[in-house]
């Protein structure tokens, strides 16, 4: 069976356990339309078998409906298993070699140097390079310039744009209407060039902090995968990466409102709301603390080892994966993003989280979280 190229990472993620719903529908459709014409040997799956089991067994995120029967659920589950057991044993003999490497070399590891792109609803890209220059003039801005892109409110063409920052950096952008937005690494923001119309809307994939310019007029909505904030100006950080369980609003001044299909939720300053699975729920915390990442911060509240190695993942070129063990012990703290790579891991480690880094033959490293 060969695995498409558009199917690896989704593969990949499913096997981390770091896929969310789209993706596992995609997996499972793919899975589901292969396994009549496509069925591997036993020696073909014998290498990974054991793996797909167990995350199928207590760990299948998003179960079938309802109305479908039992026994179609477990043939489903049979054959993603099958389909699953030769599309990784392939992906694993491909990639997952690894030498271990040396805390000198770790200690080498930089965060990833690429550059921020803005899209436009035409498919076409810009770069935007660390000394603040375009390829080529973008409409509606009135300058780029140290990290930092400022529209004005003259467009003479309104275009939706997307804003997207690689792993390992951040950027700053100022919107028409004079919103500031810090957005965090490996995220995406969706807007107009101008906005026009009742409200201000924007679509957020990834984390970024707001401070929201008033316009009683025209309200802000900040849309994500699973909510929308809605706001008249204040400041509040939103974290909604695709592939993280929980959606997190943290307020710091104003009022939000935070909804979810017909639930809502209206926060003032110094609380969080968060929606995981279908329900939102709120809480207080001390807002200051969600929004040191902008002040070069990896910050961990409650967190688990996955979610820690995931954060490290997003400012370096890493991957993570757990062993077959489960890691229940969770964690708080803060580390300075200024410390190299091999001093951050020591501080984790004498927190009580073990690894070991290696990279494979393709020279991509990976963090194997251990119990």
């Amino acid at each position: 069976m060969k695995v498409p190229n558009t199917l690896q990472k989704l593969i990949k993620n499913y096997l981390l356990g770091f896929e969310n719903k789209a993706e596992y529908g995609t997996l499972k459709k793919w899975f589901e339309e292969a396994e009549a014409n496509n069925m591997p040997t036993d020696n073909d799956i014998q290498a990974s078998q054991h793996r797909i089991l167990q995350r199928l067994n207590h760990s299948m995120a998003f179960p079938e409906p309802k109305s479908i029967g039992y026994r179609y659920g477990i043939r489903i589950a049979a054959s993603i298993t099958i389909a699953l057991g030769f599309a990784m044993g392939y992906f694993y003999y491909q990639h997952a070699v690894f030498d271990k490497i040396a805390p000198a070399q770790v200690a080498m590891i930089h965060p990833v140097q690429e550059n921020v792109q803005l899209t436009f609803e035409d498919g076409a890209v810009v770069i935007l390079n660390n000394q603040g220059k375009a390829t080529q003039a973008i409409e509606g801005v009135q300058e780029i310039k140290n990290g930092e892109l400022v529209y004005n409110d003259n467009a003479n063409h309104i275009v939706q744009n997307t804003l997207s920052t690689p792993r390992g950096q951040l950027f700053k952008i100022v919107l028409p209407d004079g919103t500031k937005v810090w957005m965090n690494a490996n995220s995406s923001l969706s807007y107009p060039s101008k906005f026009i119309g009742p409200e201000r809307l924007v679509e957020l994939h990834g984390e970024a902090y707001f401070e929201v310019s008033k316009n009683p007029e025209q309200p802000f909505i900040v849309k994500t995968t699973d909510q929308q904030v809605k706001v008249l100006g204040t400041h509040f950080n939103i974290n909604a990466y695709d592939n993280d369980l929980t959606t997190q609003t943290t307020l710091v001044e104003g009022k939000v409102e935070v909804q979810h299909q017909q639930q809502k939720i209206l926060l003032t300053p110094n609380q969080q709301a968060n929606f995981k699975g279908t329900a939102l729920s709120k809480k207080n915390v001390d807002a200051a603390e969600y929004i040191t990442w902008r002040e070069g911060y990896f910050t961990f509240h409650n967190a688990t080892a996955n979610e820690i190695m995931q954060q490290l993942a997003r400012w370096y070129d890493l991957n993570v994966r757990l062993d077959d063990s489960e890691i229940n012990e969770r964690f708080s703290g803060k580390i300075n993003k200024q410390m190299n790579l091999q001093e951050i891991l020591t501080v984790l480690q004498t927190a009580g989280l073990n690894f070991d880094i290696v990279q494979n033959k393709n020279q991509q490293k990976t963090i194997l979280l251990k119990n």
